[in-house]
């Protein structure tokens, strides 16, 4: 069992009310103040993959776990790094765990036109449920590792 699950159907309807709220405080420019300073950016043509889009990136993967969207193990958080490198940047995946001792475990770097889904440019929701997809996976991706890099390490008889 994976210990980091994505509640796809209860997502959507989280995201098409963010989108809701983004999009009418868009509106009336800015001063609805339904969409909060913490609540990713997310309108109907968001766009993850477009130069400055990477805080709301970030902000979706926090916000998704903060409102349970994304369920993950206690102590564990998976977060979305971004390297600008002076092209169309880098980004990679981490597992931040708490417990017993403070842990951080990276993905490789991907080129940010990976991300999400590449065979399809999506916007707005669709994108954002690709980006929750692809960081439950990674994050299971970083467990396992970890798991079996752990469990070798104890048959070779370290500690």
């Amino acid at each position: 069992m994976d210990p980091f699950v994505f509640h796809e159907e209860a997502a959507r309807a989280w995201l098409t009310e963010l989108v809701v709220a983004y999009e009418v405080d868009a509106s009336f420019g800015g001063d609805a103040s339904v969409h909060s300073a913490d609540s990713p950016p997310i309108g109907m043509a968001w766009d993850p993959q477009q130069l400055g889009e990477e805080d709301g990136v970030s902000l979706l993967v926090k916000a998704a776990q903060g409102t349970g969207m994304v369920g993950r193990p206690e102590g564990m958080t998976v977060t979305f790094e971004f390297v600008g490198d002076g092209d169309e940047g880098v980004y990679r995946w981490l597992l931040d765990i708490l417990d017993p001792s403070p842990l951080k475990v990276a993905t490789l770097s991907e080129s940010m036109a990976v991300l999400g889904e590449p065979d399809l440019h999506q916007a707005g929701i669709e994108a954002a449920v690709a980006i929750l997809r692809e960081a439950v996976q990674a994050a299971n991706h970083l467990v396992h590792q970890l798991s079996d890099y752990v469990e070798a390490s104890i048959e070779r008889g370290g500690n």
